[in-house]
């Protein structure tokens, strides 16, 4: 059965250091707040502007939780991937409401930075870690006359764009 949520991706700035405590059932959590400024260009005025800054609140929880802990920090581009809610509470009788991110990925934006991946190890064998890497087809006479055919090399072939 499928069941419905909001599903959305995000990119911004980490704005709030990530606190992270444990649940009654030793879950760790993770909770952070982004910051997502959406550019435009304005024809009017021929210059490229800021919309209103949109804070989204990222909430995470077991292994993303601790590792999210470990590598963010305020001002940090990010990319979150995860369901979309909407958290309210009440406050001295004024009710406050804020976008949620539960998240199930988290990663940085390597689109303003470099970044090195460091693999937990105590992750190895663990029944979330089920997805394989996928390898490079090996070559291969047929992949080979494919390659001459075409006058490309394997580096072409690599960077080329794949459609899924």
């Amino acid at each position: 059965m499928m069941t419905n949520s909001a599903q959305i991706v995000l990119t911004g700035y980490v704005g709030t250091e990530p606190k992270t405590w444990t649940t009654n059932s030793n879950t760790p959590v993770c909770n952070f707040r982004v910051g997502s400024t959406r550019r435009y260009f304005s024809t009017k005025e021929n210059q490229w502007k800021s919309a209103e800054t949109t804070w989204v609140q990222v909430k995470s929880f077991r292994n993303l939780a601790t590792h999210a802990m470990k590598s963010l920090s305020v001002g940090d581009p990010v990319i979150i991937v995860g369901a979309l809610s909407i958290d309210s509470w009440e406050k001295d009788g004024v009710r406050h409401t804020i976008p949620t991110i539960e998240a199930t990925s988290i990663g940085h934006n390597l689109s303003f930075g470099d970044g090195m991946f460091k693999k937990d190890e105590s992750l190895k064998n663990t029944p979330q870690q089920t997805q394989s890497v996928p390898s490079v087809p090996s070559q291969n006479s047929s992949s080979q006359a494919a390659v001459s055919e075409n006058e490309s090399s394997a580096h072409d072939i690599v960077d080329a764009p794949v459609n899924i």
